[in-house]
């Protein structure tokens, strides 16, 4: 009996240890790290409000970055957050980006081993996790809607792009004409978006990488300048 009891232990500890041996995988696959890079990039931009405020103004003399850390809140309603609470947008981007990352997430655990992962989510747009972190991050921008978390919102989106892009240059090598028949039925991250890329486009190219930084800083400065405009004048307004 003793030894019988003794084989259903080893038994037991073998098939925990397979059920868990994808975890295992993922933890250590550096996929894993690179895909919450710029995550982990937009929650250190989001979030150091105090420190802004002692930064001074490169471009104004005698001002402090004080405005990037100004709350947009003119009301309360539903839709909007308020100061002590969700509203409808913000919760739903969360709650919808939560979501999908979730469901693309476990498809990639269960198909780990299984080569290209073509279905499901993934029939849907070919990076849904990227979709999924960028929604969530939004919500959690528009829930705190300081300039701050929008710049680095963009920071986010961009960061997926260019990681969405290097990730389908190394899918393209290894499945070639199989990802490239993919990349013509599946949108890239948008649903139901389906674009032709110009050949000097395609992430083989270095031309797609600096549009994207190219975009990015162009979007980010006008942000800035739009941000630094509306919260000077509606301190006017308010003091």
């Amino acid at each position: 009996m003793k030894v019988r009891s003794v084989l259903h232990k080893i038994l037991a500890g073998i098939l925990a240890l397979l059920n868990i041996m994808p975890s295992i995988t993922v933890i250590f696959n550096p996929l894993f790290f690179i895909m919450f890079f710029p995550f982990g990039v937009y929650l250190i931009l989001t979030y150091p409000w105090t420190i802004l405020k002692d930064i001074p103004d490169p471009f104004h003399p005698g001002e402090s970055l004080y405005w990037l850390t100004y709350i947009f809140r003119l009301e309360d309603n539903i839709f909007l957050p308020s100061l002590f609470g969700w509203g409808i947008l913000d919760a739903s981007l969360l709650v919808a980006g939560l979501t999908i990352f979730t469901v693309a997430f476990t498809t990639w655990l269960k198909n780990l081993k299984k080569g290209l992962i073509i279905h499901g989510i993934y029939g849907v747009v070919r990076h849904p996790q990227y979709l999924g972190i960028t929604i969530l991050a939004l919500g959690i921008s528009i829930r705190s809607l300081r300039p701050a978390s929008l710049i680095a919102w963009l920071t986010l989106l961009f960061g997926y792009l260019i990681l969405a892009s290097l990730e389908e240059r190394s899918l393209l090598k290894t499945y070639s004409e199989e990802y490239g028949r993919y990349c013509e039925k599946v949108p890239f991250m948008i649903p139901f978006l389906r674009l032709k890329v110009p050949r000097w486009l395609s992430p083989e190219r270095p031309y797609r990488y600096l549009l994207f930084i190219m975009l990015c800083m162009a979007s980010i400065i006008a942000l800035l300048i739009s941000a630094r405009n509306m919260v000077i004048a509606l301190r006017a307004v308010f003091s």
